[in-house]
């Protein structure tokens, strides 16, 4: 059988990582001179990192991000008052396997939402589905899945996603039917899941914001039970 055959028989199987291995295996004698089980290890492996990339790919574009934020970017010499000990135990991301929730503040400019999409990242690498998006975007899903009756549909993938990041709350006013609609979000998540809500707004403020005392009352406990406070100061590094 020609190294043609093995590669058309591969590209037929959908096994495009170990098809680029084998090739570049047969490209180079020197790869003979290797025990069989060695190079069919670094064939099988090759196919696995390939699926792990288009997985990770995947999930990235699921997510939504704002921003194509690492970790490994992140720079911890901007005085925005981060604590570089505690930023690390946020990315290794025990705090989502126990359905906790963070809750990230600051001014215009320091860096919230860049921050929570590598917070996402970090997530997504370690397997967890996370979903981005600004409260103006999600409520608007929410209102277009109410006309075209696929209301039940959006809910449920909301809801089973690892990691939920709702950015710019508290930025403008919500309508009696986007209170409502913003509370049922965060209740399919009570427990089961996990938060990031980024606003300019002090926690403090989030209460007055919702209106309605007793749905207010009835959001801030979700949020607020069991949830980490990551307050940015700091001047706008824009």
């Amino acid at each position: 059988m020609s190294v043609k055959d093995v590669v058309n028989g591969l590209s037929q199987l959908k096994l495009s990582g170990m098809k680029d291995e084998y090739e570049h295996q047969a490209t180079y004698p020197q790869f003979n001179e290797q025990p069989f089980s060695d190079r069919f290890l670094a064939i099988i492996n090759a196919e696995q990192e390939r699926r792990y990339q288009n997985k990770m790919d995947r999930m990235m574009k699921a997510a939504k991000f704002k921003y194509r934020a690492v970790p490994e970017d992140i720079d911890y010499s901007i005085k925005r008052g981060i604590q570089k000990d505690i930023f690390l135990e946020l990315l290794k991301c025990d705090w989502i396997d126990k359905n906790r929730h963070l809750l990230i503040t600051g001014p215009s400019g320091t860096g919230k939402t860049w921050l929570s999409c590598a917070i996402g990242t970090a997530a997504i690498r370690l397997g967890r589905s996370v979903r981005y998006g600004r409260v103006s975007r999600l409520l608007e899903e929410i209102q277009y899945a109410r006309l075209d009756g696929s209301m039940q549909k959006l809910r449920k993938k909301l809801s089973t996603q690892a990691l939920l990041i709702i950015d710019d709350f508290a930025l403008h006013p919500l309508k009696p039917q986007e209170r409502v609609d913003l509370f049922e979000m965060i209740e399919d998540r009570s427990s089961i899941s996990s938060l990031i809500i980024i606003g300019q707004r002090p926690v403090a403020d989030w209460y007055g914001y919702i209106k309605d005392p007793l749905l207010a009352d009835a959001f801030m406990d979700r949020v607020q039970s069991g949830s980490s406070l990551l307050n940015l100061t700091g001047e706008s590094n824009r």
